[in-house]
């Protein structure tokens, strides 16, 4: 039962995320993560990596289309600015970090939900 909440977790903070950045500026995705962090109760670790693994996906398939729409003209300049060896790895970078700040957001929600409302453990 618990993987599968981690997959409606991952699924969830991804169109959630999605929706808001379309709205709001790329810091969004915390809030996103936070609140599916805070409403499906999973474990810590559960939380952070169904959080890093929603943004993360999310962020590395808008990149790579916006690279294969772009013919990677600008990717490929920031990666030279960045001495990486090509855009793909400007690419997943970018994934990295945007599934780093979404895992926290989701970690924090969950510690929240578990400071709020703790589970009795006799």
């Amino acid at each position: 039962m618990n993987s599968f909440k981690v997959i409606l977790k991952i699924g969830f903070t991804a169109v959630l995320a999605f929706l808001l950045q379309t709205i709001f500026p790329w810091w969004s995705i915390v809030i996103a993560s936070f609140l599916i962090g805070f409403i499906i109760s999973t474990g810590g670790t559960s939380s952070f990596i169904a959080g890093f693994l929603g943004i993360g996906i999310l962020w590395f398939f808008m990149a790579a289309l916006t690279d294969i729409k772009t013919d990677s003209i600008l990717t490929s300049r920031v990666a030279e600015i960045f001495s990486l060896p090509n855009s793909w790895s400007l690419i997943l970078a970018t994934a990295c970090i945007g599934g780093v700040v979404g895992g926290f957001g989701a970690l924090t929600g969950s510690y929240l939900r578990s400071w709020i409302m703790p589970t009795n453990m006799d």
